[in-house]
């Protein structure tokens, strides 16, 4: 299983995301289902670790808080931009809760592929493979006042990555609200799927 946390985007606001990356050529736009905010990526786990990494998870804390996307940028090398995304305001319980999962999934020791660079908050709206750097910067620059509407994060999720022919698709496999009320998918109905390793992916498949 490949798995990351992360933060579930509305489906109108991910909507209103999807042109700025679909109308530039040589960019692969995240579809709007996939868009997310990833807390943690963990990378690829049993399924008995698997349940241990849910059973942390729904130990945490959590405090709901409003968000709003607000702004374009990229991230890139001196020679390529590699990832075309969208800014979230700035909002310290947000920043509270990857830490908290951070040092959830840690204690644990047993996540050797975890993500461990800074936490920057953002979805990826593009992964580029041939646009023109030019091309993206002027597409930062039109729409990098962008604005969305406020909407409050009640939940945080943990997501499984599935490798598909038009790329990966991000399925919520359980949801935690930092109550005793969770709302999970259960995996043991596909326990005989779960047993085999995904192959390896890169990193920016989970910005």
């Amino acid at each position: 299983m490949r798995l990351f946390v992360g933060v579930e985007i509305p489906a109108d606001i991910a909507a209103d995301l999807y042109p700025l990356a679909r109308g530039i050529k040589g960019l692969d736009a995240q579809t709007p289902e996939n868009m997310h905010i990833t807390l943690k990526f963990i990378g690829n786990v049993d399924p008995g670790l698997a349940r241990e990494i849910d059973q942390a998870l729904s130990k945490l804390a959590f405090t709901p808080f409003d968000l709003g996307v607000q702004g374009l940028n990229v991230f890139a090398s001196a020679q390529k931009i590699r990832i075309f995304w969208a800014g979230v305001s700035e909002q310290p319980l947000l920043r509270q809760l990857a830490a908290r999962v951070e040092n959830a999934l840690r204690a644990l020791e047993e996540c050797p592929d975890m993500d461990m660079r800074n936490f920057t908050p953002h979805i990826t709206l593009g992964r580029n493979r041939t646009a023109a750097r030019a091309t993206i910067e002027q597409a930062v620059a039109d729409h990098g006042d962008i604005r969305s509407r406020s909407f409050t994060v009640d939940r945080f999720c943990l997501y499984e990555s599935h490798s598909t022919i038009d790329g990966p698709e991000f399925r919520v496999v359980a949801a935690y609200d930092g109550s005793d009320i969770r709302d999970i998918k259960d995996a043991k109905s596909k326990a005989s799927e779960d047993t085999a390793l995904l192959d390896a992916v890169n990193l920016e498949e989970f910005q």
